[in-house]
């Protein structure tokens, strides 16, 4: 019996390192995806919960709330003369504003047809235009960068020259008149006459100014007479070009140092101009840049060869603080504690420095120190209430198509695609580090072509992701699971999601009913 528990033990173990290894595996080959990047439902049936970030939020109901209602989601198309859909879109923003949402461009994107010539002319013609401007500015400031790394060397050298000076280094000043000045007088040359006198470099350095007679050097270096002369000659070349030389240094060094200022003057100019032109490139983003678009619009209705058509797409997110008022809720005793801190542990790590599925797997540049910086930027900005737990999260996208007749006649098509979302105060926090994110990689984009330093500086203490512990369970657990809702089909569902279905969704689908009279 012994040995057959061993064995029995033995296989348990290798069956469980077995299984330990295939998760890791499986775990490795996972690809990096930005758990809180997409937020669409899943078609037909409107299931939010079968996305990744739905299954997410499922999964980690309690440290973190992110779920979609399924009847809080709608699509409204509507035709109108050109304008009309933008006649709308407008004042749905503002409308937002007046109700108090926090309104920001998370993405955006247009194609426009080459035969569509007018409006060609504005928008993809501008573009082309600004890469022309945006090539030669660089062109210039490469160049400007070239001649600065120029007088860059030449000051070093000078500058050196004149510590020597200052230093009354004479050892090396006699080096450089015999490698850079003597050098050039041809055969009477040091170098070239050091093959009669071997020694006649180490005698010419063991010389002063002040040894001008060859007797004495003579005597002093024991040497010949005809060597003697030489290095008489040869000394009194290198004094006088010490006294021409130095005043001119001095001249030079000046004038370099004007120069070089004057270079990185222009430079810095130079990069100031350029920042407005790529920002402005950059702003105008085709709809071919994305792989998605380029395979899309080869099965897309409306024609694009032939036809003078555009289309853009633009995405919006709008948040508000959210409460729910409990039906026949007993009054309580208002007890003041500790508030919900949204930057918690489990929030650092899990959405913001998991290297799979956190803000950084998207931004690999984000360091701890930057996004400690921007939680106590937001958390004094009025982004987020911090008495609020839940908000509200609207993702609205306006895809617009232009099509022009041929008898000159236009008609525009719109879509409002309306998502929305319950999230917790640590999911928002995320999504809004994400909006400075993208603002930042924008700066990075600018600076990168402009070759400016776009690394973060190192930190000291950076953060070290580490897996979180597993505890055993034996049927029934004992402790609570994160800060937030965790009853999902009787407080969340009734509580909370019903709530916004009347307060936030009907509000904002109504305004955009209205507007566009459906239903009179």
């Amino acid at each position: 019996m012994a040995l057959l528990d061993v064995l029995k033990g033995n296989t348990k173990n290798k069956a469980n390192a077995e299984k330990k290894a295939a998760e890791m595996k499986k775990k490795s080959s996972k690809p990096k995806q930005y758990v809180m990047e997409d937020m669409s439902r899943d078609l037909p049936n409107n299931d939010f919960i079968k996305k990744p970030m739905g299954e997410f939020g499922i999964k980690n109901l309690g440290h973190v709330v992110m779920v979609g209602p399924g009847n809080q989601w709608a699509k409204i198309n509507l035709t109108t003369p050109p304008g009309g859909c933008s006649r709308i879109y407008y004042p749905l923003l503002f409308q937002l504003r007046k109700w108090e949402y926090q309104v920001f461009k998370a993405d955006e994107w247009l194609e426009v047809s080459p035969i569509h010539a007018q409006y060609y002319q504005l928008t993809e013609k501008q573009k082309e235009e600004l890469e022309v401007k945006i090539k030669a500015g660089l062109a210039s400031a490469a160049q400007t960068v070239g001649d600065l790394e120029l007088l860059k060397h030449d000051h070093r050298r000078y500058k050196e020259f004149n510590n020597y000076f200052e230093q009354n280094d004479e050892h090396s000043l006699r080096a450089v008149f015999i490698d850079q000045v003597d050098m050039h007088t041809g055969d009477n040359s040091i170098r070239n006459i050091v093959t009669r006198w071997p020694m006649l470099i180490i005698d010419f350095m063991k010389l002063a100014d002040t040894d001008m007679d060859p007797a004495e050097i003579k005597k002093k270096l024991e040497i010949s007479k005809a060597e003697a002369v030489v290095l008489v000659t040869k000394n009194k070349l290198y004094k006088q070009w010490k006294e021409l030389f130095k005043p001119q240094l001095e001249q030079r060094l000046l004038r370099i140092e004007e120069l070089i200022r004057s270079r990185e003057k222009s430079l810095t100019e130079y990069r100031e101009w350029l920042k407005p032109l790529i920002t402005r490139h950059k702003l105008l983003k085709e709809g071919f840049d994305r792989p998605d678009q380029r395979k899309r619009i080869m099965t897309f209705f409306i024609p694009g060869g032939g036809h003078a058509t555009s289309m853009s797409e633009v995405t919006m997110w709008a948040w508000r603080d959210f409460v729910s008022s409990e039906l026949k809720k007993p009054s309580g005793e208002i007890i003041g504690k500790k508030p919900i801190n949204p930057y918690d542990e489990w929030t650092k790590r899990e959405l913001i420095f998991h290297p799979e599925q956190g803000l950084i797997a998207k931004y690999d540049w984000i360091t701890k120190k930057w996004v400690d910086d921007q939680v106590k930027s937001i958390k004094t900005s009025g982004l987020m209430n911090l008495d609020r737990i839940y908000y509200t999260f609207f993702e609205i996208k306006f895809i617009r198509s232009n099509i022009r007749l041929a008898d000159g006649s236009e008609v525009e098509d719109g879509i409002f695609d309306i998502n929305t979302l319950l999230f917790s105060q640590n999911a928002l926090l995320v999504k809004i580090l994400e909006l400075r994110a993208k603002e930042e990689e924008l700066e990075r984009y600018v600076n990168e072509l402009l070759g400016l330093p776009t690394l973060p500086e190192p930190e000291e203490k950076p953060y070290q992701y580490k897996e979180p512990m597993k505890l055993p369970t034996f049927g029934l657990k004992f402790f609570k699971r994160g800060p937030y809702e965790r009853d999902l089909d009787d407080r969340i569902t009734k509580l909370y999601m019903k709530t916004m279905a009347t307060t936030r969704f009907l509000p904002i689908v109504s305004f955009i009913k209205q507007k566009i009279a459906m239903g009179e």
